[in-house]
């Protein structure tokens, strides 16, 4: 009986089957929470969670419309959302869905899963972000 049930274990796990490792929560706060100077070198606290697949919880700032969304900004907080300007460069991450994935705009919290990355992007002279999510999906 004991090889059975060790057979039955190693199956599982050669197949990749049980459930998934729950994802790192990105914490948006600490994301922001330095005062950022143009081209300066980023803290450790945020390099960190460069490349590495994580979950964040924050609220959506739509960059066009508001159904069928493929990208838009996660903030903090609805104070950086939607009305007023832009919020503050190392306040808030863009979001790319994964190809075939669209949200429609909400007030509420969301949680969005994706692959972060700290990249100071820049078109010339024009600063688009420091930090990114692609691959993404909103999964509430």
């Amino acid at each position: 009986m004991k090889r059975i049930v060790l057979a039955l274990g190693l199956g599982a796990v050669s197949c990749g089957r049980g459930p998934e490792p729950e994802l790192p929560t990105l914490p948006l706060m600490e994301l922001g929470a330095f005062e950022y100077k143009e081209r300066m070198a980023l803290p450790e606290h945020v390099t960190r969670w460069s490349g590495r697949r994580v979950r964040a919880t924050g609220f959506m700032n739509p960059t066009s419309q508001a159904r069928g969304l493929k990208s838009f900004l996660l903030v903090k907080d609805r104070a950086s959302c939607c009305f007023g300007r832009r919020p503050q460069i190392n306040h808030y991450v863009e979001v790319q869905l994964r190809p075939g994935r669209t949200a429609d705009y909400t007030t509420d919290p969301v949680t969005v899963e994706g692959r972060f990355l700290v990249e100071d992007r820049w078109d010339g002279d024009w600063q688009l972000g420091l930090y990114w999510m692609d691959d993404a999906e909103v999964v509430r």
